[in-house]
C-alpha cells in the first residue's frame, strides 16, 4: 500500500553513481539489496535495490524520518536487478525493511 504522497516507480536498471547503504556481508538475507535517497530541496527519491539468486518475494517495506510512506510485495526474478523508488516531501533519513524466506533485514540511508 502505497500513501497518497508517494508515487512509486518500478524499473531493472543499474545502480545509481552514488553508493547506496548495503546489506552487511555475513548477514543471511538471501538478496543482495541495498538503499539510496537522492534530495532537492523539496521532495526525497528514496530507492531500493534488489538482486537476488533465485526467484521469489520480497515485502517491503519503506520509511521516511519513521514514518511508514509504501508497504508492498515485489517478485524479484533469479539474477535481475530489480529497483523501487517512492518520492516523498524531503526527509533525512530513509529505511527500507526487507523480508523473503524468513528472513528480515533492515538498511537506513546516513
Amino acid at each position: 500500500m502505497l500513501s497518497s504522497a508517494a508515487v512509486a516507480l518500478l524499473a531493472s536498471v543499474p545502480l545509481f553513481a552514488a553508493a547506496p547503504a548495503q546489506a552487511a556481508p555475513g548477514q543471511s538475507f538471501p538478496c543482495a539489496a541495498g538503499v539510496q535517497k537522492i534530495s532537492s530541496p523539496e521532495s526525497t527519491a528514496i530507492s531500493v535495490f534488489l538482486l537476488c539468486g533465485a526467484s521469489r518475494v520480497v515485502d517491503v517495506r519503506i520509511t521516511a524520518d519513521g514514518a511508514e510512506i509504501a508497504n508492498f510485495q515485489q517478485a524479484v526474478q533469479a539474477g535481475v536487478q530489480q529497483t523501487i523508488t517512492v518520492a516523498s516531501p524531503r526527509v533525512e533519513q530513509a529505511c527500507a525493511t526487507l523480508q523473503s524466506g524468513g528472513e528480515t533485514t533492515t538498511l537506513c540511508t546516513p
